[in-house]
């Protein structure tokens, strides 16, 4: 297992501005994120690599470090709705509590969607997909990959005393402050393929969410899975209360 930490180092002054975009009448204004970034940078990346079936502790001694160098929507107005077009940049670093590094390197991702002018929805949903494509470039990297094998991490000097963590601050559904609309909108084909395991994890999360059996069935929609399900499979999605139209979706992205 890995541990992993998060600072944000964009050169802004407010931490909490993460985009911008343009009115009718060509005027600018500002998007922020309505929350603590790095808690919430670290509980996305977490759960993501999670389904990927990555292991993580905050107690390991193996600690990958993300800087965000970048976390940011532009959303340009016309005439019909507008586009959204999000950047992401993590640059990383593996290593471990004595200080010794084993790889790092820098991981990008973009998104882009059309949707309705200062819409929350279509910002958060084209950062998720650029901070979904960065950390799944972190872990494709063969640098990492290497390391990762043949790392013997070791623990802190005991004269150096562990930092108190910082207090986890409560994560709720990414809000954005923008005036809040309803659209349809379209999401960005997954990464890399899943297990219907890993697909169940993110529609269980999404309901949590309660995002409508219309978005879902237009997110699995949008999925490629690695293996075709299995009775069992069936059974889970059944037990979680997934709706039919859902699972016919998602059987339907099979091999």
């Amino acid at each position: 297992p890995i541990a992993i930490a998060i600072e944000d180092v964009r050169e802004i002054k407010t931490k909490d501005l993460v985009g911008e975009g343009t009115g009718s009448g060509d005027d600018t204004f500002r998007i922020r994120h309505a929350g603590h970034l790095p808690s919430y940078l670290k509980t996305t990346v977490q759960e993501r690599f999670g389904t990927w079936g990555v292991q993580t502790s905050d107690s390991s001694d193996l600690v990958m470090m993300i800087r965000v160098t970048r976390f940011h929507v532009l959303e340009t107005h016309a005439f019909y709705g507008s586009t959204f077009a999000a950047e992401v940049q993590l640059p990383w670093t593996l290593a471990d509590r004595s200080g010794r590094v084993f790889a790092s390197g820098t991981a990008l991702g973009t998104g882009k969607t059309k949707g309705r002018w200062r819409n929350p929805i279509n910002c958060e949903e084209v950062l998720a997909d650029a901070l979904q494509q960065a950390a799944a470039s972190v872990l494709v990297s063969t640098n990492l990959q290497e390391a990762w094998l043949t790392a013997v991490p070791q623990p802190a000097p005991e004269h150096v005393a562990a930092a108190a963590p910082a207090p986890a601050r409560p994560q709720g559904r990414v809000a954005l402050a923008v005036p809040p609309s309803r659209v349809n909108s379209k999401v960005a084909p997954a990464v890399l393929p899943k297990t219907p395991a890993q697909l169940l994890a993110d529609v269980k999360q999404l309901r949590r969410e309660q995002v409508g059996t219309g978005l879902l069935v237009d997110y699995v929609s949008k999925q490629t899975l690695a293996s075709a399900f299995s009775a069992n499979d069936l059974v889970q999605w059944k037990k979680a209360g997934v709706p039919e139209p859902v699972t016919a979706a998602a059987l339907q992205r099979a091999p």
